[in-house]
């Protein structure tokens, strides 16, 4: 490719410039067009590119990295708050002495530098509080993207599992129609009654509005999916089915789930690090009005020179506050408070994680369960279908339509199982902290 260097060389100056300029401007549109659909959802889009979305520039994302820098410059703010602290000041003054009746040049220039060597323990304090803030909001912001991951897996098998009850209600509906069809046929020649005419009539309708309903489905699933990866105006249209591993992994132990996720899991270690900032933050409050120890150095041009007037001066200074007292109990009331609160929130997400690490775990056992009744039930459907095929083809019956309706039935059902398994998996491997997405690269 060509640089922008060797375009401009290429086109020179001169007469016709401006027609080079605007060909010079759609070749830069052209690279930046390309670009963009570089970045656009392939098709038919897999699971796993849907999947390196989940790091992407979301706006929930984005939420959470503004948490984290806001952290991180609280933590800088600490870092300076003790820096050296010069200035110079200068000041023109003119005096009248009371020994004299001239006004006389009192001015002076001041170099002040000044610096707090020891606030006893109230930096140190802050540096742990905004250091343990700062690890909180690292690991919300990993959970953050792990949630989306899930999230990004959920509407993806969505999607799929709109289009195979779309396929399922689709083929029930045609069934009904052309039954309905043929027995409007022999309405029409007194074979058949008012009654039995509306009531195939009737449910032929009834499933022809699942079938609109499903139909909007698949469109507003794969709205959805295109939100969650970013690409509102970029609809994916062929998904491919993925293959599930997750199908064939045992089921795990409860206990040493519960184990790991204690130790692993990314928000409960979040809420932990918040308590731990708490705590400093507290610490902080109560020496937030206590003694310091600085030192200071002062240097002065005076054009008047005067005995009590030091052109140099340096030493230290120990400062122990009279009042403040009711301020810091305020401040350390207020700080005590948040930490309360914090340690409520760190116990109650334990507790949560271990309601919700045994649910999935009986919810994945009811799972692995229903999948040999889903697989025998699509086996059975399959053998109806062979079945009611041959006989169509003989003429003896013309069941075969029915026997297609059930057949992608269970279809649907079968992959809704497998579906609900992998992403129950999944679920289990986001509260035992393992990091589900991969990091873009640029």
């Amino acid at each position: 490719m060509k640089t922008a260097a060797h375009t401009l060389q290429q086109y020179g100056t001169g007469r016709g410039v401006c027609r080079k300029v605007f060909t010079l401007a759609l070749f830069t549109l052209a690279l930046i067009s390309a670009n963009a659909r570089a970045d656009q959802l392939s098709a038919p889009l897999t699971l796993a590119k849907a999947l390196s979305f989940a790091d992407s520039d979301h706006p929930e994302l984005s939420l959470v990295d503004a948490d984290l820098a806001y952290a991180v410059s609280t933590r800088l703010d600490v870092d300076t708050s003790n820096n050296l602290d010069a200035y110079l000041e200068v000041a023109p003054y003119m005096s009248e002495p009371t020994t004299g009746n001239e006004f006389l040049s009192d001015s002076y220039i001041r170099l002040s530098v000044s610096k707090t060597l020891y606030d006893f323990g109230y930096s140190d304090a802050r540096e742990d509080a905004a250091d343990e803030s700062i690890m909180s909001k690292e690991l919300i912001a990993q959970d953050t993207r792990n949630k989306n991951y899930l999230k990004i897996m959920q509407l993806y098998f969505d999607v799929l599992l709109a289009d195979l009850h779309y396929a399922a209600v689709d083929e029930e509906m045609t069934t009904l129609y052309v039954q309905y069809d043929k027995l409007r046929e022999r309405h029409s020649l007194g074979m058949v009654s008012d009654v039995t005419l509306a009531t195939a009539e009737n449910l032929y309708r009834e499933v022809a509005d699942l079938r609109k309903n499903s139909e909007k489905e698949q469109q507003a699933s794969r709205l959805r999916l295109a939100i969650a990866l970013n690409r509102p105006d970029d609809i994916p249209v062929d998904l491919v089915r993925p293959d599930l591993p997750q199908l064939e992994w045992p089921l795990p132990e409860p206990d040493t789930l519960l184990t790991t996720a204690l130790s692993n899991n990314l928000m409960l270690t979040a809420l932990e690090h918040a308590m731990f900032a708490d705590k400093a933050a507290l610490k902080a409050a109560q020496q937030k009005f206590g003694p310091t120890l600085a030192a200071g150095l002062e240097l002065n041009e005076y054009d008047r020179n005067l005995p009590s007037r030091n052109t140099a001066s340096v030493g230290l200074t120990l400062r122990f506050p009279l009042t403040g007292s009711s301020r810091s109990q305020a401040e350390s009331a207020r700080v005590s408070a948040e930490l309360s609160a914090s340690q409520a929130r760190y116990d109650q997400a334990k507790y949560s994680l271990r309601q919700q690490l045994s649910d999935l775990v009986n919810r994945l056992e009811i799972l692995q369960f229903k999948r040999t009744t889903a697989q025998q039930r699509l086996n059975s459907t399959a053998l109806n279908v062979e079945k009611s095929r041959a006989r169509y083809e003989l003429e003896l019956e013309t069941t075969l339509g029915i026997s297609m309706a059930k057949y992608t039935e269970a279809e649907w059902l079968s992959a809704k199982n497998d579906f609900a398994i992998a992403t129950t998996w999944a679920q289990i491997e986001l509260l035992t902290g393992k990091k589900l997405y991969q990091e873009r690269e640029n």
